[in-house]
């Protein structure tokens, strides 16, 4: 029962590298939301305003995703700083 413990206390990820592989997962899928759209979205055969009015959607979606992630960033620094 203990390895059983210890497999799950062992930290895989370091804690000063967290916030930056938050930002590029979160980065990553608002890129992969994008690229999803543009590429998978003309099979589904829209109207020009249609696809227009989605990949504005996605685009939205892919930019507040990253800057979702800066700001895990940011807040991790400034939290260090204040400590």
């Amino acid at each position: 029962m203990s390895r059983v413990r210890a497999l799950f206390a062992t930290t895989v990820v370091p804690e000063r590298s967290t916030p930056r592989l938050i930002r590029g997962v979160l980065t990553g899928i608002g890129v992969f939301t994008f690229l999803f759209g543009v590429f998978g979205l003309q099979f589904l055969a829209p109207t020009r305003v249609e696809m227009v009015l989605a990949l504005l959607l996605l685009a939205t979606f892919a930019v507040a995703s990253a800057a979702l992630g800066q700001l895990v960033v940011i807040a991790d620094h400034l939290e260090r700083r204040g400590g």
